[in-house]
């Protein structure tokens, strides 16, 4: 059977392995509920652009694909996963670092090549930083990429 596209699959071992490698929570798209209370002042959103925008569904992720190859046998996908970090802390300043932590992590912690067909993973693009003071605090959304290419046979 013949991959469609690799965007699903890459997602997934990103989601699993940044996960896997951090102590808060990460999310598969958008979080159906904010984490709160004490303890939950860094997070994690793969697969979605916004999270301060709920009136109707986010934007996951975009790709583009080219027939490649002596005869274009093969297919060269790259594909962009937007993703959210977030920070919550007493000031903006402090809030934005832990985001910019989150960031660091994903950096750190992102597969090089998340699935067999897929390479070069990197943070592409930070589009926006948003803070947002609140009562008791700050909080700030930083929306970010990761980008990654797979060859499709």
């Amino acid at each position: 059977m013949m991959i469609v596209t690799a965007i699903d699959a890459v997602t997934l071992a990103i989601v699993a392995a940044i996960d896997a490698a951090v102590t808060y929570p990460v999310f598969d798209g958008p979080p159906s509920k904010l984490p709160g209370g004490t303890g939950q002042f860094k997070w994690l959103a793969i697969g979605v652009d916004v999270l301060d925008d709920q009136t109707g569904p986010a934007t996951a992720a975009v790709m583009d694909q080219v027939w490649t190859g002596l005869g274009e046998v093969a297919r060269s996908e790259d594909m962009h996963i937007h993703c959210v970090a977030v920070g919550r802390a007493t000031s903006i300043a402090s809030a934005r670092a832990l985001a910019m932590a989150v960031i660091q992590d994903v950096g750190t912690y992102l597969p090089k090549h998340p699935t067999p067909e897929s390479y070069n993973a990197l943070i592409s693009t930070v589009s926006a930083v948003k803070p947002h003071n609140m009562a008791g605090g700050a909080l700030v959304h930083i929306e970010f990429t990761i980008s990654a290419s797979a060859r499709l046979v």
